[in-house]
């Protein structure tokens, strides 16, 4: 039995850089594709195909602002989602994972931190 949705769903979310910019999202709220590249250090052309892949299965949504594109994390499936990662991450990661991504557990976003 194929699952082509449930694949691009986790490939989705198998992009470190994607991830990030939804945590990004999910804490400090819109931000326009400027404000994304800033606050990740990532060029401006990455972040755009980046959320390009996001919009297509609706990890997140846009409107428009005179000229800037504003994102934001859908908040009716995905926020949520997040929340139960959060909690998985916390109670069962956190010491019994294997911790060769130590150097990228702890990500600050603005003046929020946030533990990846």
């Amino acid at each position: 039995m194929k699952y082509p949705s449930f694949d691009h769903f986790f490939m989705t979310l198998g992009n470190k850089q994607r991830v990030r910019m939804l945590q990004l999202l999910n804490v400090e709220g819109p931000q326009s594709v400027s404000d994304i590249s800033r606050a990740l250090n990532v060029e401006q052309s990455a972040v755009s195909h980046s959320l390009q892949h996001l919009l297509q299965c609706h990890f997140v949504t846009v409107k428009q602002d005179g000229k800037e594109r504003i994102y934001s994390i859908n908040e009716d499936t995905v926020a949520p989602l997040f929340g139960q990662i959060r909690k998985h991450v916390e109670k069962y990661c956190v010491a019994g994972c294997d911790h060769s991504w130590e150097s990228d557990k702890e990500v600050t976003y603005g003046h929020k931190r946030q533990t990846a």
